[in-house]
């Protein structure tokens, strides 16, 4: 095992992929805990461009943390606590991924394409955690039975599939006589043509308490794409003081020279020097005008104007760059804590002795104090130094980061609606009310008495075409008696 593990070691140095475009993918189980999330995203900026968590922490309406370069995309599920997500790095600008809740939209298991020019057709990217159901109906089944089962895909797709399995085969671990809920999930991976990704017999598990090791985080990956994943393993360096270790692996496809796209570059228009961007205008305008007069198509016309007005923005208007930011109460301290920590995790697991144990769980709860206590000082800090508009920064901070679609409507008798179906009902009854009844003034009705002049068409038509206006009615009065 330990050639094993060193070799992939020395495939996580290889420098063989240096003229290749990588997508890096990163998995990890968070064990609902935020501190745990926070180490990971830590880590997981500048290294990686995906970051798979299973087990992550929420809060309810399923809040959970944000991280300032990276997106995150969850299951849209309601009324259940969501146990995986993806993030993607907002500065990786190769690729693009796309929520297919279409495909699947669980608490437990949701999928993504992955879409890059060098590799024809999308990768479809599958987060697994493997459980039982929270639900009570289905409290029995795990997720590859309830969910993954379900799924078919035709033969030309390209599957990745990254999870928390929570089985044993002897696939993946020599060590297993007994499988063990491996039947569906074996049944699936072979009807799509699965290969594993892992490198066999490489402990991704270490439990603490009863001091085993075991194999429980896998990836699996069709055929037709197995051959661009590369360099699989497992980063020492990326202690997160939980029992599952910290995996990476990467998506190689062929680098291309790319330019950047002019039309689509977003500008920090705050900084603009618009007083400078008018007065080049001013002095270029008349060069402008005749060169544009000389061109006789309207659309180079348009073409031209545009490629001034361009020119123009990028002497005067700066780009927004985006770039991986940590956290603002992340210090040194925590980075030296952190260390500390993978260095007695490592201690541990070449001599498993108590003494090695106890100091881990030492070096461990100071690590988590530490970070309790520097995020309440800098909060602190931050309210009592607040001015201006910081003030609506710490509103930001505070505010719910989600809302309902449609929010809470109070009818006419002030009693609030809740449910979709009753806001309707509220909303249009308040849009559209029946209209009120018309009572009948009899003193303002027409007197049946008067005799009226009888209409003629013909003086009609002859006073509107060929009279003033205002001589229209007086000659219509004057013919007509």
């Amino acid at each position: 095992m330990s050639n094993a593990f060193e070799m992939s070691q020395n495939n996580a140095n290889d420098e063989s992929f240096a003229n290749t475009l990588n997508i890096r993918i990163l998995q990890h189980n968070c064990a609902r805990s935020t501190q745990i999330m926070h180490a990971c995203m830590k880590f997981a900026k500048n290294k990686t461009d995906i970051v798979i968590l299973q087990e992550s922490w929420m809060k309810d309406e399923n809040i959970t943390i944000s991280h300032s370069s990276f997106t995150c995309i969850k299951s849209n599920v309601q009324n259940t606590r969501v146990r995986v997500l993806i993030f993607v790095a907002k500065n990786a600008k190769e690729f693009t991924c796309t929520s297919r809740s279409d495909i699947v939209n669980s608490e437990d298991m949701q999928a993504i394409s992955i879409a890059n020019n060098k590799i024809q057709g999308e990768i479809l990217l599958f987060n697994i955690y493997n459980e039982k159901s929270q639900n009570a109906d289905n409290k029995q089944l795990y997720m590859i039975e309830r969910e993954l089962a379900k799924v078919m895909l035709n033969s030309e797709q390209k599957v990745i599939i990254v999870e928390d399995f929570n089985a044993h085969h002897s696939w993946w671990n020599a060590k297993i006589s007994n499988p063990i809920r491996t039947k569906a999930l074996i049944k699936w991976v072979n009807l799509h043509k699965c290969d594993l990704i892992n490198t066999s017999d490489i402990d991704t598990y270490h439990s603490y308490s009863s001091q085993s090791s075991s194999i429980l985080d896998l990836a699996f990956a069709s055929k037709n794409i197995r051959n661009h994943i590369k360099n699989w393993h497992i980063d020492e360096n990326a202690d997160t003081e939980f029992d599952h270790e910290v995996i990476l692996f990467t998506i190689v496809t062929k680098k291309v020279k790319l330019v950047e796209n002019s039309l689509n570059a977003s500008y920090n228009l705050q900084k603009a020097d618009w007083k400078d961007f008018e007065k080049h205008l001013q002095k270029t305008k008349d060069k402008m005008i005749v060169k544009m007069q000389r061109i006789t198509s309207l659309e180079a016309k348009v073409i031209y104007l545009t490629e001034c007005i361009k020119n123009t923005v990028k002497l005067f208007v700066s780009k927004q760059r985006i770039c991986a930011k940590s956290k603002p109460w992340w210090n040194n301290e925590l980075i030296e804590r952190r260390k500390a920590l993978s260095s007695k995790k490592r201690i541990w697991k070449r001599c498993r002795s108590d003494d090695a144990w106890a100091e881990i769980v030492q070096t461990r709860n100071s690590y988590h104090d530490a970070i309790k206590l520097i995020k309440n000082q800098f909060w602190t800090n931050f309210l009592n130094n607040v001015e201006g508009k910081e003030v609506f920064q710490t509103y930001k901070f505070t505010k719910s980061r989600l809302i309902e679609k449609l929010p809470s409507i109070q009818n006419s008798q002030k009693e609030l609606k809740i449910e979709f179906n009753e806001k309707c009902e509220a909303f249009l009854k308040a849009m559209y009310s029946p209209p009120s009844e018309i009572q009948t003034n009899e003193e303002l009705l027409p007197d049946e008495s008067i005799q009226w002049s009888r209409v003629i068409e013909g003086k009609i038509k002859y006073a509107i075409n060929f009279s003033a206006f205002r001589k229209a009615l007086e000659l219509y009065w004057k013919s007509s008696i």
